[in-house]
């Protein structure tokens, strides 16, 4: 492909001779003939004498030894040239041999599924939506339009689900909330009867799991990105945009706000209140029914202020120095 044609669908602005881009590279990959992203001058300063054909660059940045793009929105002409030379091709649209599918699930036009899979009674599966092989799609799913279903995923009955959402490999969603009671010394089932509402445009990561609610609903909301290996529990509620990273586990009946970012292995116990656009920082730990108030940047287990937090991190590195100086301190005043 021609670097004047990847400008004209990024929409950028081309500097210098128009070569052909046969791939992308990165810092650490670069190869002849593709094309590389320097988001500032300390990058392009690395990638102006590698092997990479061309750059693009933000507007307001240059390159003297090689062909550039310059673009206003660098870091989504990047993306778009990422899909443009994305080796994962879709699949045939059309549903292959070996699948099972009760008779009353409803099916959307040029909808894939793949080998291996089961879609039980009354599952309906929206238009355009591509499904792996050995999924699992239990009775009375919703699953909308354009959604991506990757291989050994289970999802469970009643669960609901909008469009343009992704589940990466073997996620479970709608397995039974952690709910028991203790009676005479013996630990006690209780029924998971509630189910789980995920919105649009939502992500959910490789081998993490949803479980469905004890009573009511489990809710992922609109645009919520949540990375592999994390534990979301019965009744919680996730608000529109917010960002989960691996790792992190949110207990029952907890609720995040929207447009949150919860960094990785974070812990949140049960019945936590956390507003909206609030920044959890990583290995933090917050405790049963506590509530963040929005817009707050919080750290620590307990977790509580980032500044504060850090600050009490920083003192406890001095605490040996403070301690041999208040015994030296001491012994010169003779106080045991």
């Amino acid at each position: 492909m021609k670097l004047s044609e990847i400008a004209g669908i990024i929409k950028g602005s081309l500097t210098g001779e128009d070569v052909e881009i046969t791939g992308v590279c990165g810092l650490d990959s670069q190869k002849p003939g593709t094309i590389a992203y320097a988001q500032d001058r300390k990058t392009l300063e690395k990638l102006e004498l590698s092997d990479a054909a061309a750059l693009i660059l933000p507007t307001g940045l240059s390159c003297n030894t090689k062909p550039f793009i310059n673009s206003d929105d660098h870091k989504m002409a990047f993306s778009k040239v990422l899909d443009l030379f994305n080796p994962y091709k879709p699949y045939k649209r059309e549903i292959y041999p070996a699948v099972y599918i009760e008779k009353g699930a409803k099916i959307g036009s040029n909808v894939t599924v793949l080998p291996f899979t089961t879609i039980m009674d009354n599952a309906l599966i929206g238009d355009n939506t591509v499904i792996y092989s050995q999924v699992y799609i239990g009775k009375n799913v919703r699953i909308g339009k354009n959604c991506l279903i990757k291989a050994g995923v289970k999802i469970d009955d009643e669960t609901v689900m909008g469009d343009n959402v992704i589940i990466h490999h073997n996620a479970v969603i709608g397995g039974d909330g952690f709910g028991y009671m203790q009676k005479d010394g013996k630990n006690i089932k209780i029924p998971q009867i509630g189910r789980i509402i995920i919105g649009n445009d939502v992500e959910i990561g490789a081998c993490m799991t949803i479980d469905r609610a004890t009573v009511g609903e489990t809710v992922i909301g609109d645009g919520v990105k949540i990375d592999n290996l994390v534990q979301v529990a019965h009744n919680v509620k996730i608000g529109e945009g917010t960002v989960i990273a691996s790792q992190s586990g949110i207990s029952g009946s907890s609720t995040i706000g929207a447009h949150c970012m919860i960094a990785g292995q974070v812990g949140i116990a049960d019945h936590v209140g956390i507003g909206n656009s609030v920044i959890v920082l990583a290995q933090s730990g917050i405790g049963s029914g506590k509530a963040i108030e929005n817009n707050r940047v919080i750290f620590g287990s307990p977790a509580r202020d980032a500044i504060e937090e850090k600050r009490i991190l920083a003192s406890i590195s001095r605490l040996p120095d403070l301690i041999k100086s208040i015994n030296q301190i001491k012994k010169r005043l003779k106080i045991d």
